[in-house]
């Protein structure tokens, strides 16, 4: 056997074995994902088919001074009797980059990882908020006794007003949506890329992959203003999940001196997807400034966000310390 990289076409044995051993998600996704150099890798039996797989998504981190290859391993599976060939793809992909990183993953993964001496930091966190009577309601059937149900949900229903999201007042800032982050948002990426060391590339480019080339679609673009000067920006998307409209703060970035703003942005972030009929809101967060807001905001923090890694190059502070939100923590559940 030997490891091959995936090529742009995307071989059939390829496509058919991620459609039958990760999900279901057909060729134009898997292009968009892994149809770039370095982005995955597989193992290559004999007779031509697929014994393993392993696929990244490269990013850069930015450290206090320093820059760094750091990669998230997104998808890896083996065939029935293959666990030397995922552990082979594994050591392959770790010697691409300067860091290698997961997110939760299967029982098997989760079970095996330590063995291999990685480990594992729960600060990121999924905050979340419930804004119609509809998600409510599913919430009180779930922690209601049965004859108290019906009830439950019609006086959540009645108070559905109090539990709404309110705009918050208008200032000095705006929101601008846009349909792509113009390379002229590079700038702005650069001064708020000092502000918030340690944290993985928001440039225009890693944006419009993420948030804009994404086959499924879903998202929305906005660039922050302070009068009219750009000076961040913010990402939302939303979906449907078990029946329910999901909004989701993907990613924001501002003036992190300015006292009051992360707090205007997350309560602004949360009347838009509101307004556009979210039944429940979500974020992920992992510093202090930006979970004060989402706390301000009324979200709870209901999970942790389990975050896996190899060894850290030497100086290097652990994933703790990161500003981390979906565009870094969605990149496994693509």
């Amino acid at each position: 056997m030997a490891i091959a990289p995936l090529a742009a076409e995307l071989p059939v044995p390829v496509f058919e074995f991620l459609e039958r051993k990760v999900s279901v998600r057909g060729a134009t996704h898997w292009r968009w994902k892994y149809g770039r150099p370095d982005r995955a890798f597989y193992h290559q039996s004999g007779d031509g088919g697929v014994a393993g797989f392993i696929g990244l998504m490269p990013t850069t981190l930015y450290d206090q001074g320093r820059v760094l290859r750091a990669t998230w391993f997104c998808d890896w599976a083996t065939g029935e009797g293959s666990v030397g060939v995922g552990l082979g793809l594994l050591r392959h992909a770790q010697k691409t980059t300067d860091l290698l990183l997961t997110l939760n993953g299967s029982l098997e993964t989760r079970a095996l990882l330590p063995k291999l001496r990685w480990q594992a930091i729960e600060t990121a966190g999924v905050w979340v908020r419930p804004v119609s009577a509809r998600a409510l309601a599913a919430r009180a059937a779930k922690r209601s006794h049965a004859l108290l149900r019906r009830p439950a949900e019609l006086a959540l229903r009645l108070g559905e007003r109090y539990f709404g999201v309110a705009r918050p007042p208008a200032g000095a800032f705006t929101l601008e949506e846009v349909a792509r982050f113009p390379e002229s948002y590079d700038l702005v990426w650069q001064t708020r890329r000092d502000e918030f060391r340690p944290l993985m590339d928001r440039s225009s480019a890693q944006l419009n992959f993420m948030c804009v080339d994404f086959p499924e679609g879903g998202y929305r673009r906005f660039l922050l203003r302070d009068g009219g000067e750009v000076c961040g920006h913010l990402v939302l998307r939303t979906d449907l999940r078990r029946g329910q409209l999901r909004g989701r703060i993907i990613d924001l970035l501002w003036p992190r001196g300015r006292a009051g703003l992360p707090g205007w942005l997350v309560q602004e972030a949360a009347w838009l997807l509101r307004a556009a009929g979210a039944d429940v809101l979500e974020c992920t967060a992992s510093v202090p400034d930006l979970e004060r807001a989402l706390a301000a905001a009324r979200f709870v923090r209901r999970r942790p966000v389990v975050v896996w890694y190899n060894q850290l190059p030497e100086g290097v502070k652990p994933p703790d310390a990161w500003i981390m939100t979906f565009v870094d923590c969605d990149r496994g559940y693509r």
